[in-house]
């Protein structure tokens, strides 16, 4: 056996609206006994249709809850294409009775009921699969056949235009099936009105072949879906990118503050920089002060008279002593430290030389006794020495400066 698929055609035998506005149809849906029917390659054969096949319950159950359609498709429907040929569906209660199978028919579409009201559409062909056993044989009623149909399934009812060649032509159709998509008559001369639908487009009316408006309705449902979840997508994205605007704003915000922030205590290390440094270069300052007068004190003694104090530092007044002592300047290369012990040497003397002086003066005072001592003459040589010191005390004076130095600078007792 192989598995093929037919057409069975039927009638509506009556209808009538529902409260939404669908017309609900009783049609024969099929039938027992032997249809004729072209093969592919322009060949006929009967095939035969046993009662026990059409009246199978899994047969016909295969009817019930079915896709309606207007006209057939040119391929079997599936959960992917017949959302763009469906126009209604059959009743879940699927009945045998006198040779023929009766099925409710729900229409939903708008075109496809005005066209069964005006009579335009009266007609029902059931699509479906059968094993076709080749078998040859005699029905019960005398009729020959090539072959017998046998496990029936169906695949969708459609519901065609009535035939232009009036009620003959009807019931001809009624009792032949057809096979393939292709339209076949019985008589080449007798044509079947195309299946129109008419449809809304962008505000305009169309009317178009069923199979080409259910075609572009699924296009404009499926641009029109696509569209949506675009549109969603694209609101998903705004949302995001606003979402990132608003955080590098925030962030933006949050650096702002961290730069000012940064700013304000720069400021704020500079000042205490600039105080620091105030506080150091004043005491550095006043070191330098201290350091200076407590020079020029020292060196005073051994400074020129008409020295004046002119922001020299140490080395400078130093050297001035030095010059203003020995009538020369010192070495260029002479270090603080010679400037220092040659100063200090010059001061001891001076301070041994005025200790002496002093003790000189206070022999002069001594008055002799009357017991006939020896005053006159120590009076005597004191004068002969005063004498002889002021006949070159500035040599003597500067003499004794300039060797002092070097002379012993223990304290004389």
């Amino acid at each position: 056996m192989e598995t093929v698929f037919r057409y069975d055609y039927g009638q509506v035998t009556k209808s009538e609206l529902t409260d939404e506005g669908y017309l609900k149809v009783w049609c024969k849906a099929a039938r027992v006994g032997t249809q004729l029917y072209t093969r592919g390659d322009g060949t006929q054969v009967r095939e035969y249709r046993p009662e026990d096949e059409v009246a199978k319950p899994e047969s016909l159950a295969s009817f019930g809850m079915k896709v309606v359609t207007m006209g057939h498709p040119s391929v079997l429907l599936d959960t992917i294409n017949t959302k763009v040929h469906q126009i209604g569906h059959a009743g879940s209660q699927v009945r045998f009775s006198d040779g023929f199978v009766e099925v409710a028919l729900v229409v939903t579409d708008k075109t496809a009921i005005e066209r069964i009201q005006r009579g335009d559409s009266q007609e029902v062909s059931a699509g479906y699969r059968v094993d076709f056993d080749p078998t040859p044989g005699i029905t019960p009623a005398g009729e020959s056949y090539d072959g017998v149909q046998r496990n029936i399934r169906v695949n969708h009812i459609a519901i065609v235009p009535v035939g232009r060649a009036g009620r003959d032509v009807r019931l001809i159709l009624d009792s032949c099936d057809r096979n393939d998509a292709v339209a076949w008559d019985v008589n080449p001369s007798i044509t079947h009105l195309p299946s129109m639908a008419r449809i809304t487009l962008d505000g305009l009316d169309l009317e178009l072949p069923a199979d080409t408006a259910g075609l572009v309705q699924s296009f404009v449902k499926e641009t029109d879906r696509a569209k949506s979840e675009l549109m969603k997508k694209l609101d998903m994205q705004d949302e995001q990118i606003q979402a990132v605007v608003t955080d590098n704003e925030e962030a933006l915000g949050r650096l702002d503050a961290a730069v000012e922030r940064i700013e304000e205590l720069d400021k704020q290390l500079a000042e205490a920089q600039a105080a620091v440094e105030a506080r150091s270069d004043a005491e550095q300052v006043n070191q330098a002060v201290k350091t200076r007068l407590s020079c020029l004190d020292k060196f005073s003694p051994i400074l020129p008279e008409n020295y004046t104090f002119d922001g020299e530092d140490e080395l400078q007044i130093m050297a001035l002593a030095y010059e203003n002592v020995f009538e020369k300047a010192p070495r260029e290369d002479a270090s603080n430290d010679y400037l220092l012990g040659v100063l200090d040497g010059v001061l001891a003397a001076m301070d041994d030389l005025e200790d002496e002086e002093e003790e000189i003066k206070e022999d002069a005072e001594f008055q002799p006794s009357d017991d006939g001592s020896n005053v006159a003459e120590v009076r005597n040589a004191l004068a002969q020495v005063q004498a002889a010191e002021k006949i070159d005390s500035q040599s003597s004076y500067r003499e004794r400066l300039l060797n002092g130095w070097k002379t012993d600078l223990t304290a004389h007792v």
